[in-house]
């Protein structure tokens, strides 16, 4: 108080006055409690809950056979063809192992003794020996003059430009009862054979 007396008497406001009690530590240290017993209780209701699923799921599953293969699990286990991150490369890369495996020997069957030679060699010994031809295929009506069955040829023409030998039935001859129309007069440029290209074309 001031050792100088208010002239007007002691300034004192009863309604008005400094806090009596301290924080209420008991209160809050209950609040905690609770609010971290109810957390972890939501945590492990709900993990409880996930593992309820995955029981009804597994349940409900259809029978599978033993020989399917199981499901990946991870990126390694994933079945190929996986996804092509860089095509560009891969394309490079799938060209330089065809040119590799075209201009390279190896052996494509090696119990059979089959093996395979570069493009390059291959190239000069078809120039060299032509392709090779089993005498044994030959066509019987391959050039004669007979009528054409139908059949392909197999790239083999038969010449043209002659008179058919086969055995086609002939004409009847006209009877004599039989009206006749009169032919029309054939000139001599008409009569004449047209002239014919390579192979007997026109």
């Amino acid at each position: 108080m001031s050792s100088h007396p208010h002239p007007h008497g002691e300034l004192v406001n009863e309604n008005v006055h400094h806090e009596e009690h301290d924080i209420n530590i008991r209160a809050i240290v209950t609040f905690a409690v609770v609010l971290t017993v109810i957390c972890v209780g939501i945590e492990v209701s709900m993990v409880g809950f996930f593992k309820l699923l995955n029981l009804i799921e597994t349940k409900s599953e259809p029978v599978v056979s033993p020989l399917t293969v199981p499901a990946a699990t991870d990126g390694k286990e994933f079945p190929l063809p996986s996804l092509q991150l860089t095509p560009w490369a891969d394309l490079k890369k799938r060209r330089a192992e065809e040119a590799a495996h075209m201009h390279s020997y190896g052996w494509v069957d090696q119990s059979a003794g089959i093996g395979r030679i570069p493009i390059d060699r291959a190239k000069a010994l078809l120039l060299e020996k032509g392709l090779p031809v089993r005498p044994d295929v030959v066509d019987a009506s391959a050039g004669t003059h007979v009528a054409a069955t139908g059949e392909s040829a197999g790239g083999r023409n038969l010449p043209g430009g002659q008179a058919d030998k086969s055995s086609a039935p002939a004409a009847p001859a006209p009877t004599a009862s039989a009206p006749t129309a009169s032919a029309p007069p054939v000139s001599p440029a008409a009569s004449q054979p047209a002239p014919k290209g390579p192979g007997g074309a026109l």
